[in-house]
């Protein structure tokens, strides 16, 4: 596994839920490359990284606040010039000041280095549980 990606994808991660806790639609898909494509909890697919920021902003003033959580990683391998990684998120939410709910899921993501040799999401499918 080449360090810069493990960095890259560590990172990635780390950064993912304060920008969640933010709604900072683009810090999230910051790691995606220009034309990747995500596929959301219900199966759309949205392609390209400008498609992504505005489903996660969608996503915020559906969801509402998100106040905490964890992302997890159950796993990571690479076949040839791509990185699988996998595992699940949980979400605290708050929404209208009630009390806070949990959201979970499992994610897929498929990493590739782009032409520069920059790590980027390529693929993206969230799940829920």
């Amino acid at each position: 596994m080449p360090r810069a990606a493990r960095k890259t994808i560590a990172a990635a991660n780390a950064a993912w839920l304060p920008a969640m806790k933010r709604q900072d639609a683009v810090a999230i898909a910051e790691p995606y490359a220009e034309d990747a494509v995500f596929v959301t909890l219900t199966g759309e697919a949205v392609r390209g990284r400008p498609a992504i920021e505005q489903v996660m902003r969608d996503r915020f003033a559906k969801i509402g606040r998100v106040v905490g959580g964890k992302i997890a990683q159950d796993g990571l391998t690479r076949v040839g010039t791509m990185i699988y990684e996998w595992g699940h998120a949980d979400l605290q939410l708050l929404r209208d000041g009630g009390k806070p709910t949990s959201s979970k899921g499992r994610y897929l993501t498929v990493w590739k280095a782009d032409a520069s040799g920059h790590w980027r999401i390529i693929r993206n499918l969230s799940l829920p549980e």
